[in-house]
């Protein structure tokens, strides 16, 4: 009798217009999905800005591989082997290469390998990036080296004499 007599009055309100309101457990328990949901959000976020600047690091040290190791292949800096060498360079994360040098199957042939890494500790996950490239050998280039300047003194001495024996007749 008693839940007859509060279906009546709950019947009675409405038709007075009063509507049924949320319960405070209604409005704790959306709360809590919604803190929820803004939680796993924000941690998405920072998994994708993460992802993001290590992305950014990874090609910021490809393009400083490839630029070092076209100066070696042009002559412009020595390719010398070298350890945990600073890069000069423009940017908030201090950058360091190493170069050495390895054997091939093929004569004449070296194999370069150009290491460039960020100079951070390693709890911070520093980007390493690793290039190998395949040279001509020292001495082979060297020789070249020697053959062309050799080529190029023959040259200049034949155009030298030939000047001369011009000279001679114009003289006579």
């Amino acid at each position: 009798m008693w839940h007859r007599e509060r279906r009546v009055k709950a019947e009675g309100l409405q038709s007075l217009g009063f509507r049924r309101a949320f319960t405070l457990l209604e409005i704790i328990l959306s709360l809590a999905i919604l803190a929820g949901a803004v939680a796993i959000l924000g941690e998405i976020m920072r998994t994708a800005d993460r992802n993001a600047a290590d992305a950014q690091a990874e090609t910021r040290a490809q393009l400083l591989a490839c630029s070092l190791i076209d100066e070696m292949v042009t002559g412009v800096v020595e390719p010398t082997e070298q350890t945990q060498v600073a890069l000069d360079v423009d940017d908030v994360v201090p950058w360091v290469y190493s170069v050495s040098f390895g054997t091939t199957n093929y004569e004449g042939l070296m194999a370069v390998e150009l290491v460039v890494e960020q100079d951070l500790e390693k709890q911070f996950n520093p980007v390493r990036y690793r290039l190998v490239r395949w040279l001509p050998s020292v001495t082979e280039a060297a020789e070249e080296d020697e053959e062309e300047a050799e080529e190029s003194e023959e040259s200049s001495e034949e155009s030298a004499e030939e000047s001369e024996s011009t000279e001679g007749d114009d003289a006579q």
